[in-house]
This record gives C-alpha cells, sequence and structure tokens, in this order.
C-alpha cells in the first residue's frame, strides 16, 4: 500500500484549538466535521449540518487510490516531515516537502496536508492523501480538533442549494471506475432535496452525456412570504420566470383554489390562471398569484424574498371587498362596490370600458371586464377618505368624510 507519510497511530481527545478568521465569521462550531468527495476533489467543513466552507484539494491517483469511509483526525502536526515511500530518507519541512507546513492525519499514514506544488489541486496525483492549498490548509488546521470526524465519499453526483438559494447539480468523473451514473441517479438525488421536477429530463440527460465535472445551476428557491407569514414551501426562479406554489399562498389567504389537471388551470372564485406541476407542487407564475388574489407582490433581489401582501377593504368599518389589484403600479379596488356602498350611481359600459359619476368621466381600469379605481383617486371622485393600514394589511375608507373646524 502507497504511503503519504509516516505518522503516529496516537489520538487525543481535546477541545477545540482557537480559531481565527472562520471562527470570528462563525462563532457556533460546535459539532465539526469533514466530508471529503473524491470524483468532486473538493473538502468540505462543517458546523453541525452548516456547510462552512468548501476547498478544493487534490486526492489519490487511480493507481494509489485515497481511501472510502468513516475515519478521524488521529494526529496534527506543524511543519511535518516528510518520508519518502519505500525510502530511508526524511526531507525536514521547507519549500522541497510535498506534505507543505499542516498534517491532519486520518488513518495510518494517510493525511490532510498542504503542498509545494499547487497547481496539481484539482488533480488526482498524490499517493493517496488529501492535499490542500497552503493557506487552506493552514486555515483548516486552526478550525479542526482532535477526533473531528471525516467522511470520504465517493458521489458522483452531487446537488447543492447555495447561501443564495441557487440550485445546482454537478456531474463529476469516474475518477476510479468505480461508479456509473444514471438518470434515475440524478432524479434520486433531486428527491431526497425536495426537488423533484425542478429540472427537467433533457438538461439532466445534458449533464450525464457531458459530465461537466462542476455544479450547474438550473433554478433558485426564493423565500417566500405571505402578510408577513413566512412560508416554509419556497417560490422557484428558473429561467427568468418566478414561480409561487399556490397551494401553499392560498392556505396561508384562507382562500379556496380548485386545479384542473386535465386543461391545467387553477380557478379562485372569479379568476382562472394556468398553472405547472413540478415534482408534487402546483405552481403559478408571480404575476398570475396577483390576479387569482390581487394585492401586490414585492420582489426583493438583495434578500431573495418574493412578498406577497393581500389587502382587504372596509368603509366605515364595514367589510367592502377583498378584491385588491395594483394598476401601473398603485393599488386599486373595484368600482362597482364602492360606488354602492356610497350611494353614488355609475354609468359603466363594459363595452366602450368607460364609466360615468354625475356625467364625469372616471379614470379607472377594466380588469376581467370589471371596473377598478386607484386607490390615489378615491378621495377626488368620492369624497371617500382613504387611509391604508400597511402592518394590518387593510384598506380603511371613511365616507362621508368631513373636516370640522378651520385654521382662524
Amino acid at each position: 500500500m502507497s504511503r503519504c507519510a509516516k505518522v503516529w497511530l496516537v489520538l487525543f481527545m481535546a477541545v477545540l484549538v482557537s480559531v481565527p478568521v472562520l471562527a470570528q465569521q462563525n462563532p457556533d462550531l460546535s459539532s465539526p466535521s469533514i466530508v471529503i468527495n473524491l470524483p468532486s476533489r473538493t473538502l468540505e467543513f462543517y458546523a453541525g449540518t452548516q456547510l462552512i466552507k468548501e476547498y478544493p484539494i487534490a486526492v489519490g491517483k487511480p493507481s494509489t487510490p485515497s481511501p472510502l469511509g468513516e475515519f478521524y483526525i488521529m494526529n496534527k502536526e506543524v511543519n511535518p516531515a516528510w518520508y519518502p515511500p519505500r525510502s530511508n530518507i526524511v526531507i525536514p519541512s521547507g519549500p522541497d516537502n510535498p506534505l507543505g507546513y499542516r498534517w491532519m492525519g486520518f488513518l495510518p499514514m494517510y493525511g490532510i496536508h498542504g503542498t509545494n506544488a499547487p497547481w496539481a489541486i484539482g488533480g488526482a496525483v498524490s499517493n493517496g492523501c488529501i492535499r490542500m492549498h497552503e493557506q487552506d490548509v493552514e486555515e483548516l488546521f486552526e478550525l479542526v480538533p482532535y477526533g473531528t470526524p471525516v467522511r470520504v465519499t465517493y458521489d458522483r453526483v452531487r446537488v447543492r442549494i447555495d447561501s443564495k438559494g441557487q440550485v445546482s447539480v454537478g456531474v463529476y468523473p469516474d475518477i476510479y471506475g468505480y461508479q456509473d451514473v444514471s438518470l434515475a441517479d440524478i432524479k434520486a438525488k433531486l428527491e431526497a432535496y425536495s426537488l423533484a421536477g425542478l429540472a427537467s429530463e433533457e438538461f439532466l440527460r445534458k449533464q450525464i452525456q457531458e459530465e461537466p465535472d462542476r455544479q450547474v445551476v438550473f433554478a433558485q428557491l426564493v423565500k417566500l412570504r405571505v402578510n408577513d407569514q413566512h412560508l416554509v414551501e419556497p417560490a422557484v426562479l428558473q429561467d427568468e420566470n418566478l414561480l409561487v406554489p399556490v397551494w401553499a399562498v392560498a392556505g396561508a389567504l384562507k382562500r379556496n383554489i380548485t386545479w384542473d389537471e386535465q386543461v391545467q388551470l387553477v380557478r379562485s372564485e372569479k379568476r382562472t390562471v394556468a398553472g405547472k406541476v413540478k415534482g408534487d407542487i402546483l405552481y403559478v407564475s408571480a404575476d398570475d398569484i396577483q390576479v387569482l388574489f390581487g394585492g401586490q407582490k414585492v420582489w426583493r433581489p438583495e434578500e431573495n424574498t418574493l412578498e406577497i401582501n393581500v389587502l382587504t377593504v372596509f368603509i366605515n368599518n364595514k367589510l367592502l371587498t377583498r378584491d385588491v389589484q395594483t394598476v401601473d403600479g398603485v393599488l386599486a379596488i373595484p368600482l362597482l362596490p364602492l360606488s354602492e356602498a356610497t350611494g353614488q350611481k355609475i354609468i359603466w359600459d363594459p363595452v366602450k370600458r368607460t364609466a360615468l359619476l354625475y356625467g364625469k368621466h372616471l379614470p379607472v381600469s377594466a380588469i376581467d371586464g370589471q371596473p377598478y379605481i386607484k386607490i390615489t383617486q378615491v378621495y377626488e371622485h368620492f369624497r371617500a377618505y382613504v387611509y391604508w393600514n400597511e402592518k394590518a394589511k387593510t384598506i380603511e375608507l371613511t365616507y362621508p368624510f368631513k373636516v370640522e373646524g378651520g385654521s382662524d
């Protein structure tokens, strides 16, 4: 068996050593662990289930493969000496030492160490040890206590969701000839992450055929907030289309919808929009969510969050409507219920899409054949005071509105 270095079979149990830069960024580094994946030539450092950082590495060449299995950090050494395999010489620490300046042993003769050949990182070139860039291994050395679990895997298919919500799949080369990859394999990986159906079969087949040897982003999971309630199911940004899980939104708003699978349509009380099933989740576009339920949608890319605010309209503390739309970026309410509630007769021509009040044209917009008026124009034409209670998600009208007293 090939050897990377001469190490001692000693296990020390110790507390976490002082942690420099990464510890300041991530103060909770309890339950540290290391996952090394050979096909992707990556080392991941975790605190519990949270990925703290991923590092590029070099692994064993096919004739001297890196070992697979569950191990632990059994010894650590600064400025290690190198004992070349099948020789009696010793190479002290320095620029000629291929172990670099840090060593973390996880098996007799196998360890994670630096290198004096940084150009080899990313390859399958070692005698079985794990090589890292010197700066990376020195950083990791300070984060890793004795006894840290080390898991060495051989996953040719990797699914990742990064801190920005970006979803990617990677197909990596079979460097040791251990594992084939099928469409079913990738689908199973996606399903394990509750991402089934988000990637098309055409896209997945292409990844298998081309074997890109990197993560390829195909979607972004977007945090979803409905009337200040954070939903578990995210929205999905894909091919510049923002898709929203409609059942989750309907549940949060306590609204009834139906799904006609045969014609692929979602119906609410008054409106119908196209739907699309991905995996076992029914989606509609963000624009169509607004059509179904009205209100506002606010996309906050800097926070990776979609806000949906559906409002209720009251007049003199009585419910007027829950049908609030957005016209030219301004909230608008249905004209006919407003006319009835205020006792002001409207003449509405659905063909010409015109509305008259006391013989004067009103500035209205037709949605699904019905007239809507912007809340900014309600007082001017109806003398009803409008108060938008953003916190309560209500629009409160007072009619008739009287201002008593004067300025003198």
